[in-house]
């Protein structure tokens, strides 16, 4: 463990000093009663902290679960619930009460009787917390209540008599603290009797139209506040070297609740900002976001108000600074962008003539190109190098020429939250669309492009983040152009999707690709002789002919290459190639080519990409016809690949050391931390699961900082029970760096089936584990799939599922 580590900070986010009470342990509010939210509580605590980290801080970590346990386990029982509360009542109402003398010594209080729950500090310097718990019988709390109940009315007779005797000055006597005799120095059980200490009624209180007393001006005690005051709640000497002193800033009053028409109100600005965004009328956006900034918000709502804010305030300074600069420039000034410097020339008040590459060209000032255009912006930006690099980045961002790992990259060098830029990335997608910024002013950025008397344009700039640098563009587009082809062969398009695979050729550079345009090619080729059988036979069909489909008497009416008129069940039905059902279809098909092995082929072609088919019956129908199982893996391949292209030319990386890992894992939680812990719901687990993934692929690949935001991403997905996301984000781990992917895959079962006892959390573990099981055991991971199969088996009784149960059975015993 090093020396400024804080594991309630590391894993739990917590900002105390020593070990904290166990409300604020499990993160509840002080005396929660409701059971089901300290049971989620714990579960969400046991969860944060079951993520390993440096292995130095391993025997912290143990500790801290050992902690979590047993504060579950008490504030779950009852009778030391009610002990504990009573403790800290009478803590905070002696923080409260004004101090006449000395304090009350903790000998009484530690005192406790069979009859006296408490909840004990351990004796060692392990950091264990040990709740001891000792329930008192029917008798001994009958006689207990009737010790107190004499010592009362002895107490008020003695009283009485005392008044009668003395007068009114006793009453000035008996108004004094009753506990300053016991703060005398040495008193003797022959001499006094101490008074047992009063218990708090939490009950009591509510009926008195108070609350019990809590944590005075809002702040709960440190350790060192409890020490000697109340057993088993803080130990200063039991502080842990090196944590971070505590926050003493006064807590900010709560924030009004968002209400629906707020969350409209910020939605509606959201939208009118990214409008003006489209637009490069980033005043409009300002001025639309300005107008909700007070407005109430949710966590996310606040996330999402920030994010988009800082994004328009970043677009308007490099518009400022590039029309600054546009008005500023000065002949012989040199500007350089990227590894690319422009030398000003001649400049009079329409036309720039700029020097690069050993050449002159002249510009319009109205159409000074990109390049040109940021080497201006980033001049005349003002502030540190890592605003200048957001700024940049953001702008970028809108660029139709940007390269979008180099923006990426550049967002990571500033230092900013690679989640925002995903979320920025999204938001482009949703609300521009193809829109990109393109206009012919100095106060909105250009394309790179040369007057129109000049014919050729400017070079593209070394490491300038262009599309041209390393293919990135061809990659991408050769992507787009994969899966649009695809959709067209679902699409019963076999000719459109050949045509796009022929632009597609030219752009393949590694072999990798070229197999992947090879076998979807292959899908291709198939279906459309596929379909050119079904046209060829429909212009064969006599008409009142009867064609028994399936067991099912159909009669021809009328039918051409494109077209056919059945009736069936006494109604006519007209189908087109578009429409035709598919069990129709492939019997006609199958009509018309001959009985051989390539029928089976083709046939199963068009299975796989069929709705009514899918990769199981394309399978079945290829293993008819021989098919080496390399082949049928590959064509089944087409239908899933996302055509990430641009990862399939990573290198992966090999696992990087824990001790590597460390520093990086507690950055990304911290900045991370404030989201998870006001996550509520299995969703808002998910989406922040999903917002992490992203965050992690935008980091440098192989680094030790997108491992850990892998894992990171890992585990708030599977405590929300997202599955989908959990099997992509390892596919994208496993392409970056050498992990195991059927270990990843327990692990994130495990700590799905440890956050939650949601039915609908089990019920995802169970129908997780029947998609990958088989996998595994294909691949020869038979340890993994027996302990994913074991994760099952439990889940699936946990979800209360008849037929979950049955398959798991069935899975355990297929081979």
């Amino acid at each position: 463990m090093t020396q400024a580590t804080n594991p309630y900070q590391m894993w739990l986010g917590l900002n105390v000093t020593g070990r904290p009470d166990c409300y604020t342990l499990l993160g509840l509010p002080m005396y929660e009663a409701d059971t089901g939210k300290i049971i989620v509580a714990a579960q969400n605590a046991m969860s944060r902290a079951s993520i390993p980290m440096a292995p130095a801080d391993e025997p912290l970590r143990q500790t801290l679960i050992s902690e979590i346990q047993l504060a579950q386990t008490c504030l779950m029982d009852p009778a030391q619930k009610q002990a504990y509360d009573q403790q800290l009542q009478a803590y905070f109402r002696s923080q409260a009460a004004p101090v006449a003398a000395q304090p009350v010594a903790a000998a009484p209080i530690q005192a406790a009787t069979p009859a006296s729950p408490a909840v004990a500090a351990s004796s060692d310097s392990s950091g264990d917390i040990q709740l001891k718990a000792k329930k008192s019988s029917a008798a001994s709390s009958a006689k207990s209540r009737a010790k107190n109940s004499q010592f009362g009315l002895i107490m008020g007779g003695v009283a009485i008599l005392l008044l009668a005797a003395i007068g009114g000055g006793a009453y000035v006597l008996f108004t004094e603290p009753a506990d300053e005799p016991i703060a005398q120095a040495d008193p003797t059980p022959e001499e006094t009797t101490p008074t047992p200490p009063e218990k708090p009624d939490p009950e009591d209180d509510k009926k008195k139209g108070n609350s019990p007393p809590g944590p005075k001006n809002g702040n709960r005690p440190t350790s060192n506040d409890l020490a000697n005051a109340i057993p088993g709640l803080g130990n200063p000497e039991e502080t842990m070297a090196g944590m971070p002193a505590m926050d003493t800033k006064p807590k900010e009053p709560p924030k009004p609740m968002a209400t629906a028409q707020d969350q409209a109100e910020l939605k509606a600005a959201i939208e009118t900002a990214w409008t003006g965004i489209r637009d490069q009328d980033y005043a409009k956006a300002s001025i639309a976001l300005d107008q909700v900034r007070q407005t109430p918000k949710t966590p996310t709502g606040t996330t999402d108000f920030e994010r988009i804010d800082q994004f328009v305030q970043d677009l308007m300074a490099y518009n400022k600074a590039l029309n600054d600069g546009t008005a500023s420039l000065r002949e012989n000034e040199e500007l350089t962008v990227g590894s690319t410097t422009f030398t000003v020339t001649t400049i009079d008040d329409n036309r720039v003539v700029i020097r690069f590459a050993g050449q002159n060209k002249g510009y319009e000032r109205g159409q000074l190109p990109e390049g040109f255009q940021r080497a201006i912006a980033l001049s005349r930006l003002k502030g540190e190098d890592t605003v200048k690099q957001r700024v940049e980045a953001s702008y970028l961002l809108l660029s139709p020429k940007a390269d979008i790992e180099y923006v990426r990259n550049l967002w990571t060098q500033s230092g900013a939250d690679g989640g925002a830029l995903a979320a920025l990335e999204a938001g482009k997608r949703k609300y521009l669309g193809g829109n990109m910024v393109a206009a012919n002013t100095p106060s909105k950025p250009t394309e790179m492009t040369s007057t129109p008397t000049d014919s050729t344009s400017m070079m593209p700039m070394e490491n300038s983040g262009t599309s041209p640098m390393a293919g990135t563009a061809d990659v991408d587009q050769l992507a787009g152009l994969m899966k649009q082809a695809r959709q067209q062969i679902i699409d019963r398009n076999a000719a459109g999707a050949q045509q796009l695979l022929t632009q597609s050729a030219p752009l393949v550079s590694a072999p990798q690709h070229q197999e992947k345009l090879d076998s979807l090619k292959q899908v291709a080729d198939l279906n459309q002789q596929f379909w050119q059988a079904v046209s060829s036979r429909l212009t064969k069909l006599p008409a009142d002919s009867d064609l028994d489909v399936n067991g099912n008497m159909i009669r021809v009416v009328e039918s051409d290459a494109n077209r056919l008129v059945i009736r069936m069940a006494g109604e006519n039905r007209r189908y087109t190639l578009a429409d035709i059902p598919a069990g129709l279809a492939k019997f006609l098909a199958e009509q018309e080519l001959p009985t051989q092995a390539e029928t089976k082929k083709i046939i199963g072609a068009f299975l796989l990409v069929t709705p009514d088919g899918g990769p199981d019956r394309a399978r079945e129908e290829w293993a008819t016809a021989f098919l080496p199982t390399e082949e049928i893996d590959s064509l089944v391949a087409v239908l899933a690949d996302p055509y990430k292209l641009a990862d399939d030319l990573i290198e992966q990386a090999t696992i990087p050391t824990e001790a590597d890992i460390s520093a990086p894992a507690a950055a990304f939680q911290e900045k991370w931390s404030s989201r998870i812990q006001s996550a509520q719901r299995l969703d808002d687990h998910a989406k922040i699961g999903q917002e992490m993934a992203a965050a992690a692929i935008a980091m440098p690949n192989g680094s030790p900082q997108q491992f850990a935001g892998f894992r990171y991403a890992l585990a708030e997905s599977a405590r929300g029970g997202d599955f989908a996301t959990c099997s992509q984000i390892i596919q994208d781990w496993h392409t970056r760096f050498a992990i195991d992917q059927g270990e990843w895959h327990v692990k994130a079962m495990q700590l799905a089936a440890g956050s939650s006892m949601s039915s609908k959390v089990h019920a995802a573990i169970v129908e997780h584990a029947i998609k990958h099981v088989p996998l595994l055991k294909a691949e020869g991971q038979t340890q993994a799939a027996g302990a994913m199969l074991k994760l099952a088996e439990d889940s699936a009784t946990k979800a209360r599922n008849r037929d979950l149960v049955e398959a798991v059975k069935q899975l355990s015993v297929s081979p």
